[in-house]
């Protein structure tokens, strides 16, 4: 029997860091992949993209003519003061690019860390655990999002993430806390309450008290603007704002309002359609909590992602107002679903192309895939992962329907 080498010894050597038995080849893997991934986001630092250029760089001269942390008095920006911290923060920079692809970065990381967490919660694997992490530092979406682009929906995702995560650890507070600094970030932290209310009717993990966590949260993150003299009724009013700045029911977003020509390039009924598609939306989902909470489904780790992707796309798809990044929190998602079910590889393929289609008008000014096609390859993946929910309801209740009889 051939001898192992000292290198093979070295890499088999088991290490438990903190519960986590891990091999010293699995920590040289992920560290590889970490390092390439920072040197692939900072080869597209000096991209500016028109939302750079248009806003975060007026933005950030904003803060700087006003002094920096004083600029918090002033309404410089439709985001909400949480991150105009960060750009505070960064403020004396002299890259204001570079470094405000640098906070983005960061928390590509943190939401890395997550990623590795719920996976390892789910499968207490290892290497599951790693490849879900590496997915998520490789994926188009991420990468493109913050080192080309520029943008920071990753921050409010990270958090999503660590909400999933404590989810999987039955802490409800530290959940809904998570849920409620994501809403603080972005208000597009909303598309996964419809899943933590099912999680509730079906008395798993979420408290009905714990999301006072959402509102509370995010009025304790704007304090510190007001202290400075913003009028606090600005602070809790910008979420109104921007709805009433973005009008159009879908914003680049091949959802459902593609199909009647309503983008922000067109509009014919959006007054009438946003309106009629919320209740929609809220059917739909009703609809959904309805079937869950009187079935007898079992609420295991291929279930909970499932229906926590489902319902998210669903949400996203149906909801009016979407703009051409929406998609990503579907897209980490389904990193998760797929290393539960990875012989479903193709859906997280699929939910990635239609992102980064998505995002090619604003990037290289033109249709990679028209975006009436890309809804349907949109309504197709929603409609394969509706139906592996069904099927898994389906399954638990013939197998309970068998011990009966």
């Amino acid at each position: 029997m051939e001898k192992d080498r000292k290198i093979d010894l070295l890499l088999k050597r088991e290490l438990n860091i903190k519960g986590i038995n891990v091999k010293v080849v699995d920590i040289v893997f992920a560290t590889v992949i970490w390092i390439l991934g920072i040197f692939l986001r900072y080869k597209l630092f000096p991209i500016q993209s028109g939302d750079y250029v248009g806003c975060l760089e007026i933005w950030m001269n904003k803060i700087r003519e006003y002094g920096g942390w004083k600029s918090l008095k002033y309404e410089i920006s439709n985001y909400t003061s949480p991150y105009m911290y960060l750009m505070c923060l960064v403020s004396g920079a002299d890259n204001t690019l570079y470094a405000l692809k640098w906070i983005s970065v960061a928390f590509d990381y943190i939401a890395a860390i997550a990623m590795f967490m719920i996976v390892w919660q789910l499968t207490k694997n290892t290497r599951k655990s790693i490849l879900g992490m590496s997915f998520l530092i490789l994926s188009p979406t991420v990468f493109v999002d913050s080192a080309y682009w520029c943008q920071c929906d990753i921050i409010y995702c990270s958090f999503i993430l660590w909400a999933i995560y404590f989810f999987l650890k039955d802490r409800s507070e530290l959940c809904m806390l998570m849920v409620g600094i994501s809403f603080a970030f972005k208000l597009q932290a909303v598309f996964i309450l419809p899943f933590l209310v099912i999680m509730w009717l079906k008395k798993k993990t979420v408290r009905i008290v714990d999301f006072l966590f959402i509102p509370g949260i995010y009025v304790i993150l704007q304090l510190p603007a007001a202290m400075f003299g913003r009028p606090i009724g600005d602070l809790m009013t910008i979420y109104f704002n921007q709805a009433d700045t973005y009008p159009w029911c879908t914003l680049q977003y091949p959802n459902a309002y593609i199909f009647f020509d309503e983008n922000y390039t067109a509009g014919h009924y959006f007054n009438e359609l946003s309106g009629a598609g919320t209740f929609l939306a809220v059917i739909v989902l009703g609809v959904l909590a309805y079937y869950i909470y009187t079935s007898k489904v079992k609420m295991t780790h291929n279930f909970i992602i499932t229906l926590a992707l489902f319902s998210v796309a669903v949400t996203i798809y149906l909801l009016p107002h979407m703009h051409e990044r929406y998609g990503f929190i579907i897209d980490l998602l389904a990193i998760i679903y797929v290393i539960l079910r990875p012989k479903k590889f193709w859906i997280l393929l699929g939910f990635t192309i239609v992102s980064i289609c998505s995002y090619m008008p604003f990037l290289v000014g033109k249709d990679i895939i028209s975006m009436p096609v890309l809804a349907i390859i949109l309504l197709g993946l929603i409609g394969f992962t509706g139906y592996d929910l069904y099927s898994q309801i389906k399954e638990q209740e013939s197998i309970q329907e068998a011990s009966e009889d």
